[in-house]
């Protein structure tokens, strides 16, 4: 029998803020944090062993003539695979998050905004009629995410290996200048 939990596609949590119900006079304040079902739900999605905690927090203000710019603070904790014993790796994150949107009739329009080569920004992404805060909070969560996590004393160790009877080959064999290292030392007699 197969595990239907597993081959049915996910769908990660949702947390939708309507821009109609936004002021464009005023910054609108949100906060939220994920379930715990939501957060064993985004932490399959992301493929990670777990996300213990997960909470967003910030403003949404007026940007431009029709866009909008969010603020925020992400805090998780979450739990991923050593990359080399598989044990469990505990991250703690804490992620200043600001991205800008526009209404998508307009972005045509922002590739003639001006973007502070400082502040690192990839430019105003594409909205209809509401922003979901989970999908800004899972993207930010994703991108902070150590991509090779290591447990406290987790090394790669050498391995070799040869068909038997034969001598292996090692990294220092394959360099390109070993072998003539290797025949300068037989004939000058260094070790």
């Amino acid at each position: 029998m197969i595990d239907q939990t597993e081959t049915a596609p996910l769908s990660p949590p949702r947390y939708p803020m309507t821009l109609a119900t936004l002021s464009r006079e005023a910054e609108t304040a949100f906060a939220f944090a994920l379930e715990a079902e939501d957060c064993t739900t985004a932490a399959r999605f992301m493929r990670i062993r777990a996300i213990e905690e997960a909470r967003f927090e910030g403003v949404i203000k007026p940007w431009q003539k029709t866009g909008w710019e969010l603020s925020g603070r992400l805090s998780a904790i979450t739990v991923q695979d050593c990359v080399v014993t598989l044990a469990p790796v505990t991250q703690y994150i804490e992620e200043d998050v600001t991205r800008r949107f526009l209404p998508e009739t307009e972005m045509e329009a922002a590739s003639e905004i001006s973007i502070d080569a400082d502040q690192d920004e990839d430019g105003p992404e594409p909205i209809g009629a509401e922003i979901d805060l989970a999908a800004v909070m899972l993207e930010s969560l994703a991108l902070a995410l150590d991509p090779y996590p290591r447990a406290d004393g987790a090394a790669l160790e050498t391995s070799v290996f040869a068909a038997p009877g034969v001598k292996p080959m090692t990294d220092e064999d394959a360099r390109p200048f070993a072998k003539l290292a290797a025949l300068k030392s037989k004939l000058t007699g260094e070790d």
